[in-house]
Protein backbone atom coordinates (compact mmCIF):
# COMPACT_ATOMS: atom_id res chain seq x y z
CA UNK A 1 0.00 0.00 0.00
CA UNK A 2 2.68 2.17 0.33
CA UNK A 3 4.29 1.82 -2.46
CA UNK A 4 1.12 2.63 -4.32
CA UNK A 5 0.47 6.24 -2.00
CA UNK A 6 4.14 6.81 -2.87
CA UNK A 7 3.78 6.74 -6.86
CA UNK A 8 0.42 8.26 -6.27
CA UNK A 9 2.21 11.35 -4.44
CA UNK A 10 4.96 11.40 -7.29
CA UNK A 11 2.85 11.54 -10.13
CA UNK A 12 0.47 14.18 -8.53
CA UNK A 13 3.43 16.44 -7.65
CA UNK A 14 4.39 16.16 -11.27
CA UNK A 15 1.46 17.32 -12.36
CA UNK A 16 0.97 20.32 -10.09
CA UNK A 17 3.95 21.40 -10.67
CA UNK A 18 3.33 21.33 -14.42
CA UNK A 19 0.40 23.52 -13.96
CA UNK A 20 2.03 26.30 -12.76
CA UNK A 21 1.11 29.01 -15.56
CA UNK A 22 3.61 30.60 -17.64
CA UNK A 23 5.99 32.69 -15.03
CA UNK A 24 8.24 29.83 -16.59
CA UNK A 25 7.42 30.42 -19.83
CA UNK A 26 10.35 30.29 -22.62
CA UNK A 27 10.96 33.02 -24.94
CA UNK A 28 11.84 33.33 -28.13
CA UNK A 29 15.55 34.29 -28.69
CA UNK A 30 16.78 37.93 -28.57
CA UNK A 31 16.65 39.25 -31.62
CA UNK A 32 13.94 36.79 -33.40
CA UNK A 33 11.88 39.77 -33.54
CA UNK A 34 13.05 43.33 -34.05
CA UNK A 35 10.63 46.45 -33.86
CA UNK A 36 11.50 50.20 -35.51
CA UNK A 37 9.42 51.54 -32.81
CA UNK A 38 8.20 50.05 -28.98
CA UNK A 39 6.89 53.05 -27.14
CA UNK A 40 3.99 53.49 -24.35
CA UNK A 41 2.56 56.60 -23.28
CA UNK A 42 -0.09 57.05 -19.78
CA UNK A 43 -3.39 58.93 -20.16
CA UNK A 44 -5.97 60.05 -18.68
CA UNK A 45 -9.79 60.95 -19.74
CA UNK A 46 -10.05 64.85 -19.97
CA UNK A 47 -13.08 64.63 -17.56
CA UNK A 48 -13.46 63.40 -13.92
CA UNK A 49 -14.47 59.74 -14.16
CA UNK A 50 -13.50 59.17 -17.45
CA UNK A 51 -10.61 56.55 -16.92
CA UNK A 52 -6.77 55.97 -17.62
CA UNK A 53 -4.59 53.84 -18.53
CA UNK A 54 -1.96 52.77 -21.49
CA UNK A 55 -1.91 53.69 -24.96
CA UNK A 56 0.95 50.77 -26.75
CA UNK A 57 2.25 51.21 -29.83
CA UNK A 58 4.46 48.68 -32.23
CA UNK A 59 6.24 49.18 -35.32
CA UNK A 60 7.30 45.28 -36.64
CA UNK A 61 10.62 46.04 -38.72
CA UNK A 62 9.42 45.06 -42.16
CA UNK A 63 11.57 41.87 -42.55
CA UNK A 64 9.15 40.28 -40.39
CA UNK A 65 5.78 40.97 -42.21
CA UNK A 66 4.52 37.08 -42.43
CA UNK A 67 4.03 37.71 -38.58
CA UNK A 68 0.82 38.47 -36.75
CA UNK A 69 1.43 40.03 -33.17
CA UNK A 70 -1.86 38.81 -31.29
CA UNK A 71 -1.58 40.07 -27.75
CA UNK A 72 0.76 41.98 -25.08
CA UNK A 73 1.16 41.27 -21.61
CA UNK A 74 2.13 44.67 -19.78
CA UNK A 75 2.86 45.71 -16.02
CA UNK A 76 -0.07 43.89 -14.29
CA UNK A 77 -2.60 44.04 -17.17
CA UNK A 78 -2.96 42.05 -20.72
CA UNK A 79 -4.63 43.34 -24.32
CA UNK A 80 -5.07 42.32 -27.63
CA UNK A 81 -2.75 44.16 -30.53
CA UNK A 82 -5.04 45.28 -33.31
CA UNK A 83 -2.61 45.44 -36.93
CA UNK A 84 -3.40 49.00 -38.36
CA UNK A 85 -1.36 47.96 -41.67
CA UNK A 86 2.26 48.22 -42.23
CA UNK A 87 3.61 46.24 -39.10
CA UNK A 88 2.06 48.66 -36.87
CA UNK A 89 0.16 47.64 -34.17
CA UNK A 90 -1.54 49.29 -31.11
CA UNK A 91 -3.00 48.51 -28.20
CA UNK A 92 -5.25 50.23 -25.35
CA UNK A 93 -5.24 49.30 -21.32
CA UNK A 94 -7.88 50.63 -19.36
CA UNK A 95 -5.90 50.64 -15.87
CA UNK A 96 -9.74 50.63 -13.86
CA UNK A 97 -8.52 54.29 -12.33
CA UNK A 98 -10.00 57.29 -12.25
CA UNK A 99 -13.98 55.73 -12.85
CA UNK A 100 -16.60 57.01 -11.22
CA UNK A 101 -20.29 56.52 -11.55
CA UNK A 102 -23.44 58.56 -10.72
CA UNK A 103 -25.35 56.52 -8.77
CA UNK A 104 -29.57 57.76 -8.68
CA UNK A 105 -31.22 57.31 -5.69
CA UNK A 106 -35.18 57.81 -5.22
CA UNK A 107 -36.20 61.04 -3.61
CA UNK A 108 -32.55 62.24 -3.28
CA UNK A 109 -29.77 64.49 -4.83
CA UNK A 110 -27.68 61.34 -6.87
CA UNK A 111 -23.92 60.40 -6.04
CA UNK A 112 -21.14 60.32 -7.23
CA UNK A 113 -19.15 57.04 -6.24
CA UNK A 114 -15.82 55.49 -7.15
CA UNK A 115 -16.73 52.65 -9.30
CA UNK A 116 -15.38 49.02 -8.49
CA UNK A 117 -12.26 48.64 -10.30
CA UNK A 118 -12.65 46.02 -13.50
CA UNK A 119 -8.76 45.18 -13.68
CA UNK A 120 -7.79 43.20 -16.35
CA UNK A 121 -4.86 41.69 -14.22
CA UNK A 122 -2.81 39.11 -15.94
CA UNK A 123 -0.89 37.02 -13.81
CA UNK A 124 1.17 34.73 -16.26
CA UNK A 125 4.09 36.96 -16.10
CA UNK A 126 6.45 38.67 -13.34
CA UNK A 127 6.86 41.56 -15.54
CA UNK A 128 9.06 44.81 -14.30
CA UNK A 129 10.20 48.02 -15.17
CA UNK A 130 8.95 48.81 -18.84
CA UNK A 131 9.05 45.47 -20.17
CA UNK A 132 6.45 43.57 -21.93
CA UNK A 133 5.59 40.22 -23.35
CA UNK A 134 4.52 39.72 -27.10
CA UNK A 135 2.57 37.14 -27.99
CA UNK A 136 2.04 35.79 -31.68
CA UNK A 137 1.74 32.48 -33.81
CA UNK A 138 4.53 30.67 -35.05
CA UNK A 139 4.18 27.30 -37.22
CA UNK A 140 0.25 26.81 -35.06
CA UNK A 141 1.99 27.20 -31.54
CA UNK A 142 1.90 30.96 -29.26
CA UNK A 143 5.28 31.94 -28.79
CA UNK A 144 6.49 34.94 -26.41
CA UNK A 145 8.68 37.49 -26.89
CA UNK A 146 10.17 40.19 -24.52
CA UNK A 147 10.40 43.78 -25.64
CA UNK A 148 11.45 46.75 -23.42
CA UNK A 149 9.11 49.57 -24.23
CA UNK A 150 9.86 53.42 -24.28
CA UNK A 151 8.26 56.02 -22.72
CA UNK A 152 6.53 58.44 -24.87
CA UNK A 153 7.15 61.74 -23.62
CA UNK A 154 5.14 63.71 -26.44
CA UNK A 155 2.25 66.12 -25.59
CA UNK A 156 -1.02 65.47 -27.45
CA UNK A 157 -2.64 69.56 -27.50
CA UNK A 158 -5.91 69.90 -28.79
CA UNK A 159 -6.06 72.20 -31.84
Amino acid sequence: MKLVISSFTIIATIIMSSCGGHKNATFEKEGTLSFKEATYSKWVAGIKGGGAGYNIKLLLDPTHADIKLDSIYFKDFSASLISNGDGLYTSFIDNGQNREVLSPIYKRTPEVTEAPSKKNLQTLFELTGDNAVVSYLKNGNTVYYKVTLTPNRSINLPR
